[in-house]
Parts: structure tokens; C-alpha cells; sequence
């Protein structure tokens, strides 16, 4: 048996998707023993003990949806920060999206960035491919570096990652549907926002509220019911990323029930916000898809109660203020995006339980489910025998707010700032490294590792966890 050299004990450790008294045993960056109890005798090789008292010990939260380099120039230094920031609100693994500087489309490009991103990373990363038609015939080698989904993007976009076609959608479910993974897809109709966003410009409306008008509802709806057709035809899995409006899950899970191999996700700024505080968040809060009414945000969080919608991520964007605030002379040039990877766990954990949810429940959509979807169970997602020591040590139930200006980086900002908040993370460890103790970061960075991500392994087994 490995050596054990970090006990890692509790009142409330989630096992099994409860949380119980238990001690955990760690070698060598991996969990080789869990024993019920929190007062369990810790075996003499321990150098360290940390003992989380009435704390929460969860798995390290896992985020699919980041953008860490756009717009930034500096891959290696963007990574750097938004890892830190990762890890500050408890993320110990996340995936990021291809709309690099150079643009991740090809299988080198793709390899370059997994090199140049680890050099500082502060957290386990990995990597989305891209689908677009000049880069179809890289899917096979963005896939045996370890790209299990590919990102198409439906819409005209200011990244210059050029935007897919019926064809190539086809192209690419029919190239997971043989070598397995999934289409990921920005899903807002590209010929009607072409059609609104002239519309408001031509009147002269530039403001948030010709944002609003020009990617309204029906224009998500209708991109992601057409991409679950063209899954159907195709026999290939999609994703559908940042899903807003209510009808877009109902869409995914009647294709599922039709026998199609379809996920989705939410953000948590479409279940915290909504379109009356947009004028006035203004540039902080302006995403695309953007924020829907009041009615949208209550539907999306009783599609989550009903389990259809699979995992809740971010979709991270660090625009610097300087860039961002130009939206208030022109929104409909955005830029889009929120800044958010530090806080969007949290928040989303705090907002559930004030809604009724269970902790293990609400954490479900942070850690066992999102490992799930992209491959990278059970070695992440979970407190098991066999898994990484990756865990979020948080506190529940007290009086804290958000603070933008403890985000890790030069530009700090957030729509949230200045929200209440009964969540908030100590203590962030990776592979039984304290990355964050006390919210505060401990470690210079460069700890994190790549992974390659596959399809879905068997969860492990719990039998022999005590109570």
C-alpha cells in the first residue's frame, strides 16, 4: 500500500453523494484509503493532517466552460491567472475552449497550447477541440491529443474562428458518431442574427436593450432545435454550451428521449441574473446569449431541479476594462462575456440552497457530473479510493459577499461584486498540494498537469465507505 502523507478529515465529507464524518487517507497525490469517522487514528506516516471541523470537504469542483486567452495575447500568462482564479473558488480540473491567439483548430496548435498552458497553470486543465470547416481534417488528430468534444460556433463572431455550416456539423457528428466524443455547440441562429442585429442598427439602437432585441429567445431556440435534428440524422453526440432559455433544455430532452445522444449546460449569470439588471450592470454582465427575463431564469432552475440540465460551468472571459467598457458607447459589438471562474461555484451552490436544494445535490452539478460528461471519471469528481486528492474545503451558511477586487490578476471585475453570499472557499487542494488556504493562494503556481480526456469510464465503487 502507498504511504500515506496527508490525512484530510471531517464531520461533512460528501461520499456517495452524503455527506459523513470520515477521514481520507492520501499518498502520492491520490486517495488510497477512506475510513468512516473523523476521529479515525491517522497512521504515523502522515507528515500532514488538516482537519476540516464542521467544513464542508467536497471534491474539487470541475469547470468544462473557460476562456482563459482571448483576448490575450500572452497564452502562458492568461492561463496563470485564470488557473489562480480557478483555483480560488475551489476548482481543481478545468476544460478550456479553442478561441486562442492563434486559433486552437489544428492538432499542433492544440499541442503547442497544452505545453505553453502548463508551464504556470495552478490547476488540472483540459482542452476543447475546434470543428470548423478549414480544420475538419485535424478532428482525428486533435483527438489523439486528447480532445474528447469539439466546439462549433454557430453565429458570426468577433474571434475570427470561423463559424460552422450545416455541412460541417454533419461532418463532425458523423466523426464522433465513429470515434466517439461529442460536437460542442454555440447555438444562436447565424442568418437571423444577421437579420435582427442589421435591424437595431439601421434604427440606430446600439444600447443593451437592442442587445436584448437582436438575440431574443426564439433565435437560440431555433439554432438548437435545428443542431439536435442534424444529431439525429447523424447518429453523432452533441453539446449544447450556455443554454439560457427554458425551451432549449425542453428541446435536448425530448431529443433524448427520441434515442439522441444530446447534453446541455447552464451558466450560472443565467440563473442569477437577469435582463432588467442589465442596463444597469451595463458592460459587466454582457454575454451572449444574453440575460433573459425573470421567467426564463425560474424555468431554467426547475429544468435543474428536474435533472435536465447536465452541469453548471462558468464560461469564463477575461476582457480587460478597458475593452469591456467600450460596450457602453456600442453594445451590439460587445465584447461578450463574463468574467466569473472564481465565483460561479459559489454562487450557484449558495443560490440553491436558498432555494431548498441539499449541499450533495447542488454539488453534483459541480464535480461528480461534470467529471462524467467530459471523461475524466473517476479519477476527478469524487472522494474514492483510486482518485486524485483533489478537494474544496468551504464554509456554508455564513455572511460573506462577493469582492471582485480578491480576484487574482490586474483587472478585476464582476457583475456579481458586492452580492451576498453564504458559501466561501478555504481551503483548494490538488492531487494532495494545498494550492489555497484561508481564501488565500499558498502556492507560486505551475502545479497543474494536462489530461487527456475519454470517454465515459465506470464510476466507482463506494461498498466499504463507513457512515
Amino acid at each position: 500500500m502507498t504511504a500515506v502523507d496527508l490525512v484530510v478529515r471531517g464531520e461533512r465529507v460528501l461520499l456517495d453523494g452524503q455527506l459523513r464524518p470520515a477521514t481520507v487517507l492520501v499518498g502520492e497525490g491520490r486517495i488510497v484509503g477512506i475510513m468512516p469517522g473523523r476521529d479515525a487514528e491517522a497512521p504515523s506516516s502522515a507528515a500532514r493532517v488538516i482537519d476540516a471541523g464542521a467544513d464542508v470537504v467536497a471534491p474539487g469542483f470541475i469547470d468544462v466552460h473557460v476562456h482563459f486567452d482571448n483576448p490575450a495575447i500572452d497564452l502562458a500568462e492568461d492561463f496563470h491567472f485564470g488557473t489562480a482564479n480557478a483555483s480560488l473558488g475551489g476548482c481543481t480540473f478545468v476544460i478550456e475552449h479553442p478561441f486562442s491567439n492563434p486559433l486552437t483548430t489544428t492538432a499542433a496548435r492544440y499541442e503547442a497550447k497544452r505545453k505553453r498552458a502548463a508551464e504556470r497553470a495552478f490547476v488540472d486543465f483540459g482542452l476543447w477541440g475546434a470543428l470548423t470547416a478549414p480544420s475538419l481534417n485535424e478532428l482525428g488528430g486533435q483527438r489523439a491529443l486528447g480532445a474528447l468534444g469539439f466546439k462549433a460556433f454557430l453565429p458570426d463572431n468577433s474571434m475570427n474562428f470561423p463559424p460552422a455550416t450545416d455541412d460541417d456539423l454533419r461532418k463532425g457528428l458523423a466523426f464522433v458518431a465513429r470515434e466517439g466524443g461529442f460536437v460542442l455547440v454555440h447555438a444562436e441562429d447565424r442568418d437571423a442574427l444577421r437579420t435582427t442585429i442589421s435591424r437595431e442598427r439601421q434604427a440606430g439602437r446600439t444600447g443593451y436593450g437592442a442587445v436584448l432585441a437582436s438575440r431574443a429567445p426564439e433565435i437560440e431556440v431555433q439554432a438548437v432545435r435545428h443542431v439536435l435534428e442534424i444529431a439525429e440524422e447523424t447518429g453523432g453526440a452533441v453539446h449544447l454550451v450556455h443554454l439560457s432559455v427554458p425551451e432549449s433544455v425542453d428541446l435536448v430532452d425530448a431529443a433524448r428521449a427520441r434515442g439522441v445522444q444530446a447534453s446541455c449546460e447552464a451558466m450560472t449569470h443565467h440563473l442569477l441574473l437577469d435582463s432588467d439588471a442589465l442596463p444597469e450592470l451595463g458592460w459587466r454582465a454582457l454575454c451572449a446569449p444574453p440575460l433573459r427575463s425573470r421567467a426564463a431564469v425560474e424555468g431554467l432552475w426547475q429544468r435543474l431541479r428536474d435533472g435536465l440540465i447536465d452541469v453548471i460551468a462558468s464560461d469564463h472571459c477575461p476582457y480587460r476594462v478597458v475593452d469591456k467598457v467600450r460596450a457602453d458607447i456600442n453594445a451590439l459589438d460587445g465584447p461578450f462575456g463574463i468574467q466569473s471562474v472564481r465565483e460561479f461555484a459559489p454562487l450557484f451552490l449558495d443560490e440553491a440552497l436558498r432555494r431548498g436544494w441539499t449541499l450533495p445535490e447542488a454539488l453534483a452539478l459541480v464535480t461528480s457530473r461534470p467529471a462524467d460528461l467530459c471523461g475524466v471519471a473517476p479519477r476527478k469528481g469524487r472522494i474514492a479510493v483510486g482518485a486524485d486528492a483533489d478537494f474544496a474545503i468551504l464554509q456554508t451558511g455564513g455572511n460573506y459577499q462577493v469582492d471582485a477586487q480578491q480576484q487574482f490578476g490586474p483587472d478585476k471585475w464582476s457583475p456579481y461584486d458586492g452580492r451576498p453570499l453564504g458559501v466561501r472557499i478555504d481551503t483548494t487542494i490538488l492531487r494532495g498540494k494545498t494550492l489555497v488556504s484561508g481564501g488565500k493562494i499558498v502556492v507560486a503556481g505551475g502545479d497543474g498537469r494536462f489530461l487527456s480526456l475519454a470517454p465515459a469510464a465506470p464510476v466507482v465503487s463506494f461498498e466499504g465507505v463507513g457512515d
